[in-house]
């Protein structure tokens, strides 16, 4: 397992640099093209041999849902792909320069801290009602770290074009195409945070009510915050046409709670 974390460690590592490069002043369409797609190959390569190393894991015992760490891992894993496959259907090429440290971050921490030595489990993910909810959780963390992803490349986009300082790439995508985008990945991920909500809720219920949340009231107002931040995108759309750096930094603030989350398990372990 350790072979495969090297190799997929170096692979995400070389899609960061890929990324990185700056494209010459005069560049063809066909010769950006051909750079991004050798970014997009260093990715794939590194989402296939992080997912050797998952599997690895869990073979070992260690499945997805047995830690917060090892969860991060896994929806690391999610955003990757999900960039993979925005960016093959959409002009969203420097997508991939946004998740590609993400899942390096992700592949370590589950790594690091995936021994069952190393720390304590996720309170008892035995029944179907908790795995159904750390699964939706998992999935709708790695749906947001995307969203946050497009929301940030927006934000960067706008601000330089405000200041004049946006140089366009053949083939790039605009800001309009861009907006619209971060409002799908919206529309995508706010029914899974809708739905782990509710599961948390009922394990909630089940587990005694209120009085066994106990020190873990943080992770369930933070949680609460960022279904809010997302729910309140789609509805100032809806009502007041609000988009564009409003929407986008809210997706942020979104995401931003969804760290505070795993920061708060980090401490508590």
């Amino acid at each position: 397992m350790l072979v495969l974390f090297i190799l997929a460690a170096l692979a995400y590592g070389a899609a960061t640099f890929a990324y990185a490069l700056d494209p010459p002043e005069v560049e063809s369409r066909g010769a950006a093209e051909h750079r991004r797609a050798r970014a997009r190959i260093w990715l794939a390569i590194a989402a296939l041999l992080h997912v050797a190393c998952v599997g690895a894991q869990c073979v070992a015992g260690e499945h997805p849902f047995g830690s917060v760490f090892l969860a991060s891992s896994f929806g690391a894993l999610i955003a990757v792909l999900g960039a993979l496959v925005v960016s093959q259907f959409r002009r969203a090429a420097t997508l991939g320069a946004v998740v590609a440290p993400v899942g390096l971050l992700g592949l370590c921490l589950g790594v690091m801290f995936g021994a069952a030595s190393v720390h304590d489990p996720l309170p008892a993910p035995t029944g179907a009602l908790a795995k159904a909810h750390i699964g939706l959780a998992t999935v709708g963390l790695g749906g947001f770290t995307l969203t946050a992803g497009i929301a940030a490349l927006y934000l960067e986009m706008e601000r330089r074009l405000r200041n004049k300082r946006w140089k366009p790439q053949p083939g790039g995508m605009s800001l309009t195409g861009l907006e619209r985008l971060h409002y799908q990945a919206v529309m995508l991920v706010t029914p899974v945070l809708t739905l782990t909500i509710v599961t948390g809720v009922l394990w909630t219920v089940k587990a005694g009510g209120v009085a066994a949340i106990g020190p873990r009231w943080i992770e369930v107002v933070m949680a609460v915050a960022a279904w809010l931040c997302s729910a309140a995108i789609l509805v100032m759309r809806a009502a007041f046409g609000v988009r564009g750096r409003k929407a986008a930094a809210l997706t942020l603030a979104a995401f931003a709670c969804t760290l505070l989350v795993l920061v708060w398990y980090g401490v508590r372990v």
